[in-house]
C-alpha cells in the first residue's frame, strides 16, 4: 500500500502536467486535438442549450467538408462532362456508384479514381479529393484537377495546380499529396480526424468546422448539463485568438519575411497576416470576432465595414480620422477591397490602409 499512494500521486501530477502543457498547445495551435479520441460530444448536443448552433450550420466553417456522395455534389461534379475541358482532357466522371469516380482515357489506356470527399462550402469553389492508401497503408489524398467556382459558375483549374497537363499530374487527374499533407488539408476542414497509423479513418471524420473545433472536446460538459467549464476560446488572449484562427487561415510566422509586403497579393487570401501588418490592429484591442460573428453566416450579419470602423474612428481624436474623402459607408471598398487570385476567387485584403498604399490589383 505504501507504494500506492506516491504511485496515485506521481499519476495525477503527471497527469496534470500533461493537461497544461496540452492546454498550452491548444491556445498555441501545436497540438492536432482534432485527431484525440477522447472527450467528444455528439454536434447535436449543442444544439440543447446553444440557439446560435442553427444560425452556425449554414455557416461556410460548418460547410466546408461534405461526402462527395451528398446528391447535390454529384449532379454539379457530373455537368464537368459536358464542358470543354473534359473533353479537351479526355476525361468522364460517372455518378453510378456511392461516390463519384473519374476516368482519363488515353487510346487503349485508362485511370480512375473514386472521389469520396469535397472541399470548400461552395461560397467560394468546391474542390473534390479522393483518399488513396500508401504502400504502408497510411492516407494519401488524391486533389482533383477541376474546381467548380461560384464566380463563374463553372470548372477550372485548381487553385495551386498547372494549367497544363504535366509529369506532376497523378495519372492526369490531379496532384497526389502524401499522408502529413493529407492530414494537414483534412486539419483545416474537419473538427474530429481520427488517425490512426497515418490511416485517416474516414469513416469516423467530424466535416467541417463545428462548435468543438474551436471550443475544444466537450463530452464532459454535455454530460454534466454544463456545469464543466472549460472555456477554451473566451479564456484565450487576443493573440490566441488570432493564433487560433490562424490555424487555417496562416499566421504571419509561417511567411518569410520578404513576402509580407503591400505589393504581394498571394498573402490576401490569408486573413491574419495582412490583418496583423495592420496599424488598426496594432493600435487596438481588435480581434477577428471584432467583425466577423462566426456562429453567423456572412450573409446575414454585417461584416461591411462601418459600424465596426466607427468605434474608433469618430473624430473624436486626430489620430483616429473619419474618413478623408468623405465617404459615410462602405469603408471596405476603399481600405479592404477584394482582390483577384490567379483562378476566379477574390478575397478580401485584410491589410487595412488608405489606397494610396496599395498597389494591389
Amino acid at each position: 500500500m505504501k507504494f500506492v499512494i506516491p504511485g496515485l500521486l506521481l499519476s495525477l501530477l503527471a497527469w496534470s502536467i500533461w493537461r497544461e502543457s496540452q492546454d498550452r498547445a491548444i491556445a498555441s495551435g501545436d497540438l492536432p486535438e482534432l485527431e484525440v479520441t477522447r472527450g467528444w460530444a455528439l454536434e447535436t448536443s449543442c444544439q440543447e442549450c446553444h440557439s446560435q448552433s442553427q444560425s452556425f450550420a449554414e455557416t461556410g466553417h460548418a460547410l466546408t467538408l461534405r461526402p462527395a456522395s451528398d446528391p447535390v455534389l454529384r449532379q454539379l461534379i457530373q455537368s464537368l462532362n459536358t464542358t470543354p475541358a473534359a473533353q479537351r482532357d479526355s476525361m468522364q466522371v460517372s455518378t453510378e456508384g456511392r461516390f463519384p469516380r473519374v476516368q482519363h482515357r488515353e487510346g487503349q489506356h485508362a485511370n480512375d479514381a473514386e472521389l469520396d470527399w469535397c472541399f470548400g462550402s461552395g461560397r467560394h469553389a468546391r474542390t473534390w479529393v479522393g483518399t488513396l492508401p500508401d504502400s504502408d497503408g497510411a492516407t494519401n489524398l488524391l486533389e482533383f484537377r477541376w474546381t467548380w467556382y461560384r464566380d463563374v459558375d463553372g470548372f477550372q483549374v485548381t487553385p495551386g495546380q498547372p494549367t497544363e497537363l504535366d509529369s506532376g499530374y497523378y495519372s492526369h487527374l490531379g496532384v497526389l499529396f502524401d499522408q502529413p499533407k493529407a492530414r494537414r488539408c483534412f486539419g483545416c476542414h474537419a473538427t474530429h480526424l481520427p488517425v490512426d497509423a497515418g490511416q485517416i479513418q474516414v469513416a469516423k471524420i467530424q466535416a467541417g468546422v463545428t462548435c468543438q473545433r474551436c471550443h475544444g472536446p466537450r463530452e464532459a460538459h454535455v454530460q454534466t448539463g454544463g456545469s464543466i467549464q472549460e472555456h477554451r476560446w473566451s479564456g484565450l488572449s487576443r493573440d490566441e485568438q488570432v493564433a487560433r484562427c490562424a490555424e487555417c487561415h496562416r499566421h504571419p510566422e509561417e511567411q518569410t519575411p520578404d513576402s509580407i509586403h503591400i505589393g504581394n497579393p498571394d498573402i490576401v487570401r490569408f486573413q491574419p497576416v495582412g490583418l496583423m501588418q495592420s496599424e488598426c490592429f496594432q493600435r487596438s484591442k481588435m480581434t477577428c470576432t471584432s467583425c466577423h460573428d462566426p456562429h453567423q453566416t456572412m450573409e446575414s450579419q454585417n461584416s461591411g465595414g462601418i459600424w465596426q470602423c466607427i468605434q474608433c474612428h469618430d473624430g473624436k481624436q486626430d489620430d483616429r480620422p473619419v474618413c478623408g474623402s468623405g465617404q459615410l459607408d462602405n469603408c471596405l471598398s476603399c481600405h479592404m477591397p477584394k482582390v483577384s487570385m490567379d483562378r476566379p476567387v477574390r478575397f478580401t485584403d485584410h491589410w487595412i490602409r488608405i489606397p494610396s498604399e496599395k498597389p494591389l490589383p
